[in-house]
């Protein structure tokens, strides 16, 4: 399975919604979901969410509450 990219997304969405449009009677809506196709993708620095996951890590290991060592 092949994954798409956003522009190649963005323009599959843009010529099923213009192969719908041509399709349909004059006067008639078109309506499609879009989805999060016109929303780019978020870039964030890998070295931040190491950081951010190690200090979540520690935070749970360090709750302050004595372990049960009694098993």
């Amino acid at each position: 399975m092949a994954y798409l990219t956003k522009k190649q997304e963005r323009e599959r969405f843009i010529a099923e919604f213009l192969r719908r449009l041509r399709e349909a009677p004059l006067g008639t809506r078109v309506y499609m979901r879009c989805g999060d196709v016109f929303k780019d993708a978020d870039v964030v620095s890998i070295a931040e969410l190491r950081t951010a996951r190690e200090a979540a890590l520690v935070r749970d290991d360090d709750d302050g509450e004595e372990e049960d060592t009694s098993r």
